[in-house]
Order: C-alpha cells, then sequence, then structure tokens
C-alpha cells in the first residue's frame, strides 16, 4: 500500500510533462507579437508601470500579450516597476524569477534581464537574472543623485530559450510514505524550461550604511 501511494504521487507529479515547453511558447510569440519596441528608452517611456515602496515588494507576471522589445535575435516580453527614492541614500533594487506553471517535472522559469533608469529615464544600471534550477534572481546597490521616480524594466531572456536548468526534488523529505524503502531513495531530477512568460518579484530595500 505504502508504494502504491509514492507511485501515486509520484504519477501526480507527472501530469505535469504534458504542459507546452518554453519553446513553443516563445513561437507563439513570434507568430503573433505584441507592440514591439527598438530601444529600452523608447520602451521605458511609453508603457504603463506598477509602484513598489521603499522596503517592500511587489510580484508580477510577464506574459506573450505583454509589450515587448527586440534585443538582438530576440523578441522579449516586458513589465516596468517604479518606485520613489530619496538622493543620497543607499539602496537594494532585486529582482527574483520563481517557478512558473511548476505541477509535475515539466516546471518552467523566465531568465530575465532588468534595467535600472533614472528620473529623466537614463539607464544606470543593469541587472542579470542568475537562474539555478527553479528559480533565480539578481540585484543591485546603487545611491540615487536625485529624488524622485526610478523605473525597473524587466525583460525575458529568450536568447536563452534552447537551454535547460536542472532541478531536484527530494521525495523522503516530502512526507510521501515508502520513498524511502524504494531502490536509490527518493531523489529525483527533472527538467526546469526557460520560458518567455513568468512570475516575478521586484523588492525596494533601503540599505542601513554602518
Amino acid at each position: 500500500m505504502k508504494i502504491i501511494r509514492s507511485f501515486g504521487v509520484i504519477g501526480i507529479l507527472l501530469l505535469g510533462a504534458c504542459s507546452s515547453s518554453g519553446s513553443s511558447d516563445y513561437q507563439a510569440l513570434l507568430t503573433n507579437p505584441p507592440q514591439t519596441y527598438q530601444t529600452l528608452s523608447e520602451a521605458v517611456k511609453s508603457e504603463e508601470t506598477f509602484f513598489v515602496e521603499v522596503d517592500d515588494w511587489e510580484t508580477f507576471g510577464v506574459r506573450i500579450t505583454d509589450p515587448a522589445i527586440q534585443q538582438g535575435d530576440s523578441l522579449n516580453n516586458f513589465k516596468i516597476g517604479r518606485t520613489t527614492l530619496e538622493a543620497d541614500h543607499k539602496y537594494w533594487i532585486n529582482v527574483s524569477s520563481l517557478c512558473y506553471e511548476c505541477l509535475g517535472f515539466r516546471k518552467k522559469v523566465m531568465p530575465f534581464n532588468a534595467y535600472l533608469f533614472d528620473p529623466d529615464y537614463q539607464q544606470i544600471e543593469t541587472i542579470k537574472g542568475e537562474i539555478q534550477g527553479m528559480g533565480g534572481g539578481g540585484g543591485v546597490h546603487f545611491v540615487p543623485t536625485k529624488a524622485g521616480d526610478y523605473y525597473v524594466l524587466v525583460a525575458a531572456d529568450n536568447s536563452r530559450i534552447a537551454e535547460k536548468f536542472a532541478g531536484q526534488i527530494d521525495l523522503t523529505t516530502s512526507g510521501v510514505e515508502g520513498v524511502s524503502a524504494m531502490s536509490g531513495g527518493g531523489l529525483i531530477g527533472y527538467p526546469v524550461y526557460p520560458s518567455p512568460e513568468g512570475s516575478l518579484m521586484l523588492h525596494v530595500l533601503p540599505v542601513e550604511e554602518e
């Protein structure tokens, strides 16, 4: 009975293997492209933003129906966060990419690049998302030279759409009965696919100077 329960849980996990891959989602984007910009500057000046308070965070999604920017040979959807900062104070701006469509073994995560702009829409920093397994992210410390609204444009990095990231799940620590008795234990590997869509988080944190 324990073994049956174990394989029943594994069967549930395998249901996600039938979901579409990131590559097929990207082909859908190319087939029906949304509003597209040629430069970051044009994009950040033109599109709506969502607001993030200092010492707070907001979750957001990027979808293939969102506006996109042409970067080299890849078309990348994006969203823009906005936050109000004071001059001469140190801040930590962090973007995280979370597991997206996580049921089963065909999990997805969106590789990204983020671009920080000052109140005059001048790009001042680039944040490259480092993906490890089911998620990842990146951040930057900086001190604004002027007070005002700062913008973080977060764009998918679809130049990586053909890659594959590795993930693991340890069923022996998940409460699944009978797994520890299985040959080789309960450690199972699964692929994590780059996706043009994703679930993300933007965090703006003040940094206390020592």
